[in-house]
């Protein structure tokens, strides 16, 4: 009954349908339905952690960040196992961070140092990559030397990428779903323009273009890699990653190939209420890499990131506020290596 429980709670998480999603004779988002299923199998056995971590992370996506906070501190106090102990304060010190808690923030820290000092290093090197990157002010592209972006005036591309040896520098374009017909809609397109203009000014630099949801048989990847070549791009300056379906696959993926091709410097370019997040998946994901690797005396050489915007006007803030801001927090602690359905490995056995 409980793995039954589970499998529809994953189900339901995984599932396109968001917002009217039926469950119990009733209508409503989908991660309304995983908490119900997730409660049930709670109730049949209130000591299992991972559900507990599970329905937390439900609640901290629907933005119910005390609720979460409530649930995790259950599982720090409540579970005899260290890991899992571990864990649960990892939750709790980043979300206490989001809520600019820093009393309950250092308390935390403390303790974790005192059970595992390396993953506190790790949690503190988390936290620092938030901060710098959230403190930025979303940089547009200047698309023509006359043109201020709002009130801002923005990095001209050519002046911000001086700093780094061509040959270790990139550039690398986030995807974004494809027309049915397998063609480049608006979203996508105003990207592609504000990287072009990057692009044209820095000719040196590598290009990866990633993204590998597919449509009509064309990926996001094949389709920018089209563009940007049909938009006089060398073809042989661009590497392509058309395999991720997420942002965070996109980082995981291209870091590998940033790697093995010795990039030391990395621009992302997305939409302007994208880019804050993807700089904090790569740079997370970048962390919870280094933190194994290190482990295992194979530590790679740490690549910078910075993005570039695409002046679409989704954004009305110069820097992440409201979901914006949450969904910067969640990503961070997926690509820091803790998964948002916990029980997946249940629901697969």
């Amino acid at each position: 009954m409980i793995k039954q429980l589970i499998e529809s709670a994953f189900l339901a998480y995984r599932s396109p349908n968001r917002t009217h999603y039926a469950c119990n004779q009733t209508v409503g988002s989908n991660l309304d339905a995983v908490r119900y299923y997730l409660e049930q199998a709670i109730d049949l056995n209130p000591k299992q952690t991972d559900l507990m971590l599970t329905l937390a992370n439900m609640y901290s996506f629907q933005g119910d960040i005390e609720q979460a906070l409530a649930i995790y501190y259950d599982c720090f106090t409540q579970t005899p196992q260290k890991d899992k102990r571990i864990v649960s304060l990892c939750y709790l010190i980043v979300w206490y961070h989001y809520l600019s808690e820093h009393k309950r923030v250092d308390d935390h820290l403390a303790y974790l140092s005192q059970i595992s000092p390396p993953e506190a290093r790790q949690v503190k090197q988390l936290l620092q990559t938030i901060e710098h990157i959230l403190a930025k002010p979303i940089n547009y592209v200047q698309t023509a030397p006359s043109q201020r972006v709002g009130t801002k005036m923005v990095c001209p591309a050519s002046s911000c990428l001086e700093d780094t040896e061509p040959q270790h520098k990139a550039i690398i374009i986030l995807g974004y779903k494809l027309n049915d017909d397998g063609t480049i809609p608006p979203m996508l397109l105003e990207r592609l323009k504000a990287a072009l203009t990057v692009i044209n000014a820095s000719p040196e630099q590598r290009i990866f273009v990633t993204g590998g949801l597919a449509q009509a048989g064309v990926t996001e990847a094949v389709a920018m890699q089209q563009w940007l070549i049909a938009n006089q791009v060398a073809a042989d300056r661009i590497t392509l990653e058309d395999k991720a379906t997420n942002t965070l696959d996109n980082a995981a993926f291209t870091l590998a190939q940033l790697q093995h091709q010795n990039i030391e410097h990395a621009y992302l370019v997305s939409a302007s209420i994208h880019v804050h997040r993807c700089e904090i998946i790569f740079a997370a994901t970048q962390l919870h890499q280094q933190f194994k690797k290190q482990q295992a005396h194979t530590l790679p050489r740490l690549i910078h990131f910075d993005h570039f915007a695409a002046n679409d006007g989704l954004s009305p803030h110069h820097s992440p506020e409201g979901k914006v801001r949450l969904d910067c927090y969640i990503d961070a602690l997926r690509s820091f290596g803790l998964p948002a359905f916990c029980t997946k490995q249940i629901t697969l056995a």
